[in-house]
């Protein structure tokens, strides 16, 4: 059966305090970290005491932790920061961490830059290979709204070429981010999955217009909801669509509503 996991971005922009109390009221139990919650000093003690009632935790990209730290792999690694980082997710238990592929300026010389790319990601995959954590890179996007930077893995040649080059990395398949790709018919995009195989992490689901990325509510009209028999059920699925100003009475009732979907969905033949 298919897991549902809850991303905290969902309820961003209050402490992680209040996100975890709103979301724990709500039945969530299933946590992915991730950014959008504003720090504070008491970021770990409020993970590690929900953490000690149930909760379970995932991790995404730049995280509120202890600390809270943007990065772009394409551009720089800070060893130390990642080690600390990794220690500190491999003491909560986290044993699935995915990234997102990095972005450069289009008039650098992006094969050097992807170069560099990729022995970052190879750093970050010792380190989290060596304390039982699995690393996975999420399928990117064209950036409308920022021409001049431009994300690698926005589009299947490149999500292809990066499995190719790092055999040791998974993939998370962010469907939203999908929706942005400006080449690919339905297609192409779901063949992601059969090329992914074992080594698709997660499942990332959300909506947009099709032309940036809101993390908007999924509904009827979400353009992968005809297709979800063809997802594998065993990959875990990460809700990402914002819920800021909803209570936890409605929160839960997105939450039976997209579990409903990947739960009949899938069973379908």
């Amino acid at each position: 059966m298919t897991t549902i996991w809850t991303s905290l971005s969902t309820v961003g922009g209050i402490t992680t305090q209040e996100a975890l109390e709103r979301l724990w009221e709500a039945g969530v139990r299933s946590v992915e970290l991730a950014i959008g919650v504003k720090p504070s000093a008491d970021t770990v003690a409020v993970l590690q005491h929900y953490q000690s009632e149930g909760m379970q935790y995932r991790a995404h990209h730049t995280i509120v932790w202890a600390e809270h730290r943007p990065f772009n792999l394409a551009h720089n690694f800070d060893v130390d920061y990642f080690e600390r980082l990794i220690d500190w997710m491999s003491e909560m238990r986290i044993t699935a961490y995915s990234v997102h592929a990095g972005r450069a300026a289009i008039d650098q010389h992006r094969s050097a830059v992807y170069d560099r790319f990729l022995q970052h990601l190879s750093d970050l995959n010792r380190l989290c290979s060596q304390r039982g954590i699995r690393l996975a890179v999420e399928t990117m996007y064209p950036d409308r709204l920022n021409p001049t930077q431009q994300y690698f893995l926005q589009n299947s040649i490149e999500v292809k070429q990066l499995l190719q080059d790092l055999p040791m990395i998974d993939l998370v398949i962010d469907l939203a981010h999908l929706h942005l790709w400006q080449t690919e018919t339905i297609a192409q995009k779901l063949q992601l999955f059969e090329l992914a195989a074992d080594r698709l992490l997660e499942i990332h689901v959300s909506d947009n217009d099709g032309l940036r990325d809101l993390h908007t509510s999924i509904t009827e009209a979400t353009w992968w909801i005809p297709y979800i028999a063809q997802f594998p059920a065993e990959v875990p699925i990460v809700l990402e669509s914002r819920m800021n100003h909803q209570t936890a009475v409605q929160i839960q009732h997105q939450l039976d509503t997209v579990s409903t979907l990947f739960h009949t969905g899938i069973e379908q033949p």
